[in-house]
């Protein structure tokens, strides 16, 4: 969901652990040839709205959570989900992604059963596409997302299959996760939003969008400036914002998520975005920093960060600016600075939610928590908190 993903992806393909299913993945057709589609071209009508209604709305408050198959040594979702799912309200499945000719292309374990099973608990489940390139090695792929964003007829063709996908396998909406979309294509992102939000709307399905963190825009920026957050903010039912990666994958050592950031980035975001639609994201892992790699950190659960701490029999500090969870150690002469969050950390975030009156939060990712939080704190948040004890 993040940048550090792109690294985690391009690892496991080293090493031969790439999801299944990417095998499956028929090569790239011209983006001026969009895949023929038996889908009427007229539009849809529109459907009863009890899905749409029962998360949307300045009165409804969500958990979210992120579902991702195992990648070698990171856990998966799986147990997580099914062990809380009666505490979560939403569950986005980490198992679809696209090619240059909008044919939405499974890449993940998809068990439908496992969704299913999310919404027999109360949940509503959201099919997560992305743009990640799992065989090329590239992670996030900018120029996938500019073939398919920048043609019209190709980004309908998306569209339109990403609704049919909907309907023909029972999701309750799309989560979309595009990533380093070029600045170039700002206005296409949000175009492709609006007609993908108008599309799920008519047939009672909800549209979230993933988003990078920022308390400042500027539209020619690498990482964010494809983003109009007052667009997006428009036209999608929700907006994830992605409050983590502060310090990640191609920086040096320091918080994920400290909380004055934080508390800064969602500032910004409720001056362009309505506060009913933002859900906060709450980053549950680890990063390790080796001073041998001082760019590339490990990616670590919640539960392999306190190992390794007992290991090297090291105490976790408490960082007081940031007020996150931290310590060091030494290693085959190497120092290691490691930063993560815990069940007090992300209170403090969780209240800075409830101080800005957001839709929600979402967990990035299901597997990786501290298992503190789901009594300590998560249960408390969502709208169905009273029916799903």
């Amino acid at each position: 969901m993040k940048r550090f993903l792109t690294f985690m992806m391009s690892s496991a393909l080293v090493l031969g652990l790439a999801l299944t299913g990417c095998t499956n993945v028929s090569p790239p057709a011209s983006p001026n040839t969009p895949e023929k589609t038996t889908q009427s071209t007229k539009p849809p009508e529109a459907e009863a709205g009890a899905t749409r209604d029962s998360v949307i709305g300045p009165e409804k408050r969500v958990v979210m959570g992120f579902y991702t198959d195992p990648e070698g040594p990171t856990p998966g979702s799986k147990d997580s989900m099914v062990k809380n799912a009666k505490l979560l309200d939403e569950v986005a499945f980490f198992w679809y992604s696209f090619d240059a000719t909008g044919k939405v292309i499974p890449n993940g374990k998809v068990d439908l059963s496992i969704k299913q099973k999310a919404q027999k608990s109360g949940s509503k489940a959201y099919a997560l596409v992305h743009n990640m390139n799992l065989t090329g090695g590239v992670g996030f792929d900018a120029n996938l997302a500019h073939r398919v964003l920048s043609n019209p007829a190709v980004r309908a063709n998306l569209v339109t299959n990403l609704v049919n996908l909907t309907t023909k396998d029972g999701w309750d909406g799309i989560s979309v996760d595009i990533e380093k979309t070029p600045p170039g294509d700002r206005n296409n992102f949000s175009a492709f939003v609006a007609e993908l939000g108008k599309a799920l709307k008519a047939k009672d399905k909800v549209l979230n969008i993933s988003i990078p963190a920022k308390f400042v825009d500027y539209p020619s920026d690498l990482w964010s400036g494809a983003y109009d957050y007052a667009a997006i903010g428009k036209a999608a039912d929700q907006i994830i914002l992605m409050t983590y990666d502060e310090h990640g994958l191609g920086t040096t050592q320091g918080p994920i998520a400290s909380q004055g950031w934080v508390d800064r980035v969602i500032t910004y975001a409720v001056g362009k975005i309505p506060k009913e639609k933002i859900v906060m994201g709450l980053p549950v892992y680890s990063f390790d920093w080796g001073s041998n790699k001082p760019l590339m950190p490990d990616y670590l659960s919640h539960s392999q960060t306190v190992d390794r701490a007992k290991k090297h029999g090291v105490q976790i500090l408490t960082d007081p600016s940031a007020k996150v969870p931290q310590f060091t150690y030494t290693a085959n002469g190497v120092r290691h600075e490691v930063f993560f969050e815990n069940a007090a950390s992300l209170k403090i975030k969780m209240e800075y939610a409830l101080k800005h009156k957001l839709h929600g939060v979402a967990i990035w990712r299901l597997g990786m928590e501290d298992p503190a939080i789901w009594d300590s704190l998560i249960k408390t948040y969502g709208t169905n908190k009273e029916t799903k004890k």
